[in-house]
């Protein structure tokens, strides 16, 4: 079959692979022209496999996609157009290209969390299972009928990337398995119920720590950004902070504070730093300047224990 890929990061050169192995005319990749802020690996660039395979490779502004490109999606005349990770709607015209339709991956569990949600989505919300659905496009946002669903656990010392990347490769195995059944015509189609319906839209603005959130969400949130991505953040003594690990103090070993408020350091042990949160209080036990990424916190500890009643934020 004649397929023009809309994609992005690691999910692109996973869906390389299986149309390549499946014997499949892979007559163009279509990649977000930068990465715009995240971290991709060579081995998970789509655009470097991409030229790898000597596959043309396009990277139009993306604005351009409902527009000015299509003339090259028809040119190309893709029998289907299968997409993800690429945050853009498509419009009705580029739907309409593929006589066979589109299909897409969302790293989500549709129809929970439509829109432009990243792979740690559900650990940002506290979920203990990260979810992908495979499904074809309308032109609606994500609402378009379920072909098949995976998932992977998030465990306790699971980053946002790591478990990321498994769920990305869950995602290829879901593809796989359907993909026969896509050619044939005969892949499920499962309605998606509005009612279980919800949409979030990430950006890097709500990187910044609220430090009025209970603890836990505070720890999926840094977790959920950490290395190799860009990190959450907060302000300290007028710098900006990156903090990239925080623990969830054990409610047995809490310290009591008379008057404390949320985001003020209580305590410096050892290598970490306790905070106040809105709910409990977190450990900060790995973080960096951004005017000095190399020098780490603990390098701060006399400036840091100088200041009385230190507030973050």
């Amino acid at each position: 079959m004649r397929v023009l890929l809309i994609t992005s990061h690691y999910m692109g050169v996973l869906y390389m692979e299986e149309l390549l192995r499946a014997g499949d005319e892979i007559v163009g990749v279509v990649a977000w022209p930068d990465d715009g802020g995240w971290f991709v690996p060579p081995e998970c660039d789509v655009r470097t496999q991409a030229f790898r395979h000597y596959l043309p490779l396009y990277e139009p502004d993306p604005k351009d996609l409902n527009g000015a490109f299509l003339p090259v999606v028809e040119r190309l005349a893709p029998e289907m157009i299968i997409s993800g990770y690429y945050p853009k709607i498509f419009g009705r015209r580029l739907l309409s290209i593929p006589p066979k339709g589109c299909v897409n991956i969302h790293p989500t569990g549709l129809p929970k969390f439509r829109g432009l949600s990243p792979y740690f989505t559900h650990m940002l919300f506290g979920d203990s299972v990260n979810r992908i659905t495979l499904h074809w496009l309308d032109p609606g946002v994500d609402t378009g009928d379920i072909i098949d669903q995976g998932e992977t656990d998030i465990r306790p010392n699971d980053t946002g990337f790591t478990c990321g990347q498994r769920l990305t490769e869950v995602g290829r195995d879901v593809f796989r398995r359907n993909w026969p059944l896509i050619k044939a015509g005969t892949a499920p189609r499962r309605k998606q119920d509005p009612a279980q319906a919800s949409h979030f839209n990430f950006d890097w603005s709500m990187a910044e720590i609220d430090w009025t959130k209970p603890a836990t969400q505070i720890w999926n949130l840094v977790r959920a950004l950490t290395r190799p991505l860009r990190g959450a953040w907060t302000w300290l003594g007028g710098h900006k902070l990156r903090v990239w690990k925080v623990r969830v103090v054990e409610p047995s070993r809490e310290l009591v504070v008379s008057g404390v408020v949320p985001g003020q350091v209580i305590a410096i042990i050892g290598k970490g730093i306790w905070v106040q949160a809105g709910e409990g209080q977190v450990q900060m036990v790995d973080a960096s300047f951004d005017d000095e990424p190399t020098r780490a916190i603990w390098d701060q500890l006399p400036m840091i224990r100088g200041v009385p009643r230190l507030i973050l934020g």
